[in-house]
């Protein structure tokens, strides 16, 4: 929902010197300048940000959630969920080779996204297990900018920058089934393992993101929809890529995806 405020021209200078930092690898100037938002305004930068690069011609595919465990509350500085846009020219597919140097301080999270086959509903949350609103599940390494200007980090700068996320690659998609062995998830760079979770606990984050998701676009009237990849949020610790090395999220029973880093 478009707001007097995202339209105007201080929002739309905002807009668009955010874009053209984000373009140019250094994200996020306005803040190092001293630029304070809330919460609120930061989503209404977020989506002023996001008209922009849908009228150049960028196109939404889904949603993230963010901040979804402790492990990277605290190392973010953020005590609560956050969400942003995925865009089309930013999902990769498993084996891609991407260049650090386009990425500002670069860094990764390992975790499941979902496919969505109609808009989240209440029923869809009555069973336990994975959401009947869930066609398709699927290991994704998430990109990240990992670059906060602020101090004390500020959820409202996290939130216009499009919760520092720059991109995901998309693995194996498993589709959604009520009979599953024990999930798992595991993180290894150039063959080690880095971090590992196993558990219910993957489950729960998938509804747990979800719920919270849908509940914090309908008063903007965002809305989920079918065919949408939502990413619902990592449990190990956001990982920085500071050398030439290869990825891989294995997720059994949901598979597995891959990714190497240049310089």
């Amino acid at each position: 929902m478009k707001t007097k405020e995202d339209e105007s021209p201080q929002y739309t200078r905002w807009a668009q010197q955010q874009l053209l930092d984000y373009e140019n690898h250094c994200p996020g100037s306005l803040f190092a300048e001293g630029l304070s938002l809330t919460v609120k305004e930061g989503y209404r930068l977020q989506h002023a940000v996001a008209k922009l690069r849908v009228d150049r011609g960028d196109r939404i595919v889904g949603y993230k959630v963010g901040c979804t465990s402790p492990t990277i509350r605290a190392q973010l500085g953020i005590e609560h969920c956050v969400t942003g846009r995925l865009y089309e020219s930013e999902q990769h597919v498993s084996g891609v080779n991407l260049r650090r140097s386009n990425y500002s301080n670069l860094a990764i999270e390992g975790e499941l996204a979902v496919i969505l086959s109609h808009t989240p509903e209440p029923a869809d949350f009555t069973r336990p297990g994975i959401p009947t609103c869930v066609s398709g599940i699927m290991p994704v390494i998430e990109l990240h900018n990992h670059v906060m200007h602020g101090t004390p980090a500020s959820a409202g700068e996290l939130i216009a920058n499009n919760a520092i996320h720059a991109g995901f690659v998309t693995g194996d998609v498993t589709e959604r089934t009520d009979y599953l062995k024990t999930p798992e998830l595991k993180i290894l760079i150039d063959g080690n393992m880095v971090e590992t979770c196993e558990g219910l606990q993957l489950i729960e984050t998938i509804r747990s993101s979800l719920q919270w998701l849908q509940a914090t676009l309908e008063p903007t009237d965002g809305q989920l929809r079918e065919g949408q990849i939502i990413l619902t949020g990592s449990i190990p610790s956001l990982m920085p890529i500071d050398h030439r090395c290869s990825v891989k999220i294995t997720a059994p029973p949901f598979g597995e995806t891959t990714a190497t880093f240049l310089n």
